[in-house]
Formats: structure tokens, sequence, C-alpha cells
């Protein structure tokens, strides 16, 4: 018999939960079909009636009727995310960020997704190289949209080379299988000098421009590295001259798609402007930002906020007197525009510090991978953090208030014996200071 999946949790005044459905009760099928996973589920679920079989928690097995609108969610929560098996990666690529960590780190840090499910729900970048047809087929029935695809480079010798896998080299073919069918999808190449940049980077720009509109845009991310690259492919950091070379050739490209589609298409990463030492585009260029995941366009968002301050003008803070705010290296210049605009506020006195990498190591330099031991290392001797320290909410993994060293905020903000705020801009950031100080527990 049909053991069921699992329900991990029901939302409180959901669907489900009038429905008396509980956590540990297992689903078994919905309006009498049975169910593969989460696409097999949302398909089922969406009519305004459902009639589920489930198994309780007492072995007893009851149909259960739920009343919801056409696009409520049921409130099941279940403890796989695509309920079924989890695809993972099969690949070896020569930049993996998750071979380059230290040991010690939560297991989930360790674990390599590579699931097309996850590309379409939640954003996650795939290389389509442990799917066969049947996969495709069925991406193509559901109308699955957008997906995201790492592809690195579309010569077949060259990504094989990359990826460490004998089936990345049909990139190209599957890309137009899906295109043919409607499919949108977003692109991705890290950039690995010596290996898919220069001669081979523009022929992968100008092969993919060719399934324009069906993929919409490209992003190309400077590899990083970590000191931690123990028994890997020997691999080095984009330089700034390299950087600068790059924004010179794909502004160009940038400007021939604008006339020729209307979009720039192949959008840079910020830490190519930021190693460059170039201006980041404007507003418009980003076209609603569809590549931020990839780090593209934050630094301009950023900016954006910081001119709607200057609008505004200085706030009024009565609540507090002395602040701190961190940064890692790259965006150092971005945050020291912020602090400016602080100093403006009268009796608030604003201190910034640049926390470098030291548990990463290499070339990591972004705030977004700053982890709660090296805060510790550089702020345990700074005596005037204030009564406050601001830092980007990036930081922390997605729904968890715990850096990427397994270090909680409130264990970090102890020992530091200061109140610690996270915030996603400037203009967050503001409020937080008009709306004054939150008591510490």
């Amino acid at each position: 018999m049909d053991k069921g999946s699992l329900i991990s949790g029901v939302t409180p005044g959901s669907p489900a939960g009038k429905a008396g459905l509980e956590a540990g009760d297992r689903l078994i099928s919905i309006n009498g079909s049975r169910f593969y996973d989460i696409l097999d589920y949302y398909y089922l679920c969406a009519e305004k009636r459902v009639s589920l079989k489930v198994k309780k928690n007492s072995g007893a097995i009851k149909r259960l009727t739920l009343y919801k609108d056409y696009d409520e969610d049921t409130g099941i929560n279940f403890s796989s995310p695509v309920i079924g098996p989890l695809r993972n990666c099969q690949n070896h690529c020569i930049f993996c960020f998750v071979d380059q960590q230290p040991p010690n780190l939560r297991p989930s840090l360790y674990e390599k997704d590579d699931d097309y499910r996850l590309s379409f729900f939640d954003g996650n970048y795939i290389s389509l190289t442990n799917m066969g047809q049947l996969d495709i087929k069925r991406i193509i029935r559901r109308k699955l949209s957008p997906l995201y695809v790492s592809i690195h480079a579309t010569d077949p010798t060259v990504r094989k080379r990359m990826m460490g896998s004998k089936n990345a080299g049909g990139i190209l073919e599957l890309l137009w299988q899906l295109a043919r069918a409607g499919i949108r999808m977003h692109g991705q190449v890290v950039i690995c000098p010596g290996y898919n940049d220069g001669a081979i980077l523009e022929k992968t720009i100008n092969d993919l421009s060719e399934l324009f509109p069906y993929l919409q845009t490209v992003a190309l991310v400077p590899v990083g590295l970590t000191k931690y690259r123990r028994g890997l492919a020997p691999l080095r950091a984009v330089t700034p001259e390299e950087a600068r070379t790059i924004i010179e050739i794909y502004s160009a490209w940038q400007e021939k798609f604008c006339r020729r589609n209307g979009v720039p298409f192949v959008y840079l990463a910020d830490e190519f402007y930021l190693l460059a030492g170039c201006p980041f585009p404007s507003h418009q260029h980003y076209r609603g930002y569809p590549q931020r995941e990839n780090g593209v366009g934050l630094a301009r968002l950023f900016l954006n906020e910081l001119d709607q301050w200057k609008k505004t003008g200085a706030p009024k803070v009565i609540n507090y007197r002395e602040i701190s705010l961190i940064t890692a290296e790259a965006a150092k210049p971005l945050l020291e525009g912020l602090v400016a605009e602080l100093k403006k506020i009268s009796f608030l006195k604003t201190h910034l510090y640049v926390i470098p990498h030291h548990f990463w190591g290499g070339n990591v330099t972004v705030t977004g991978l700053l982890v709660g031991s090296d805060l510790l290392r550089v702020l345990s001797i700074q005596k005037d953090l204030g009564e406050a320290l601001f830092f980007h909410r990036s930081m922390l993994r997605e729904g968890s208030s715990f850096f990427l060293d397994n270090l909680a905020v409130e264990e970090v903000s102890d020992r530091l014996q200061v109140q610690m705020i996270p915030v996603d801009g400037p203009l967050h950031l503001r409020k937080k200071l008009i709306a004054g100080k939150i008591a510490r527990k």
C-alpha cells in the first residue's frame, strides 16, 4: 500500500487546517489521483474543491475535502521541497563554491541540488545534465517558465571540461528544444580566466543571443575562489584589467542588443564594476533586475535608495546617538556614500567597519558572505560600536537568524555586547533609525 507523502506542517487557519489535517499525516491521493511530486501536487490542487485521501497519525484512512480559491495555498507543508526525491548535482564543476567550503558547517551547505522543479519554483540555477527527454517533455507539458540555467560555455568540449560531465556538451540543443516549445529562461556564465573567457565567451554570447526572446537574459559572473581550494582544478581570479576589458567589450554588445531587441540581454555582475573601478549602469539598464540573485544590479538598487534618501533629506533620529555599520571590501565605496549621509544627522555618530574575509579567504570580498566569526574577530577589539550594529540581511541564511558559519545573530550580539539589526538597504535602515531602539532581551 502507498504510504503517502509525509506532511511536516499545516498552516493554522488554512484550508488544510480547517479540514483537520495535521503534521505527521500522510497524503495519499488528490481528487482520486496519485501524485509524483510538487508539480503534480499543485496541478491537482488548482481547484476550488479538493478531495484528499489521507492516512492519519493513528493509521486510520480518511477522506477530507478542502474548500479554497483557485489561487489559494492549501496550507500543507511537506518534509521535502519537491515532495519526492530531490535531484542532486552529478557534475564536478571546476568553480563549484560548495567544494571550496571548510569542514564542519551545517550539512545543508554541502548539498548540491540540480532540480528543475526548484529552478521553476525558487529560481535555482540548473545545469540540465541530469535530465532525460522525459524530463524535458514534462517541463514542456507543464509549461514551466521561467527556468534558470547554468550555461558557462556553448562549446561542447569547453563545457564538458568545466563541468566535469560527459553529459554537458549538448546544452545548445537542449536550450533550443525548450525555446521552440515556448519555455522562457535566464542564463548564467561564471567567468573562469583561461577556460571560458576571450573568444570562447564571445562565441557563447553570440550563440545564446540567437535564443532571444526565449532566453531572456544572460548574467556574466566572475569566479569566486576561497582559500580551501585543495586538490581542485587550478583557477585564478579575474583581474581588474580583465574586468575593464569585459566591461568595454560587453557594453558594446549590450548597445547592439538594445538596438536589435530593445534590451541589453547580457548583464554583468556588480563585482566587475567594483573590481574595475567603473561606474554602474543606470537604473533603466537593468530592466526590472531579473538577475539580481546573481549579484547583477544590487549596487544600483542601493544607489537608487541612497538617491531617495538624499532627496528626502536627513531624518530626525532621537533614540540613537551612536551606531555602527559593517561591510566587506567590495561594497566599501557604497557604504561610504551612506555614511556621508548619516553624518548629516544631528547628534548621531556613525562608525563604518570593513570586515576582511578571514573565514573564506581567497578573492571573496562580497558582503553577503561575511560570517559571524569574522565579525567577532574584528569587532571584539573595537570599543566604539555604539548602541546598535546594522548589517545587511544577505549575510544570513535565507529565512534564518544564522550566519553561514553556524553562529547565531543572538550569540554574536551577546559576545559583542551590542544590539545587532539586519536591514535590506538604506531606506530600511532609515526606517529603523526613525522607529527607535528595540529592547535587547
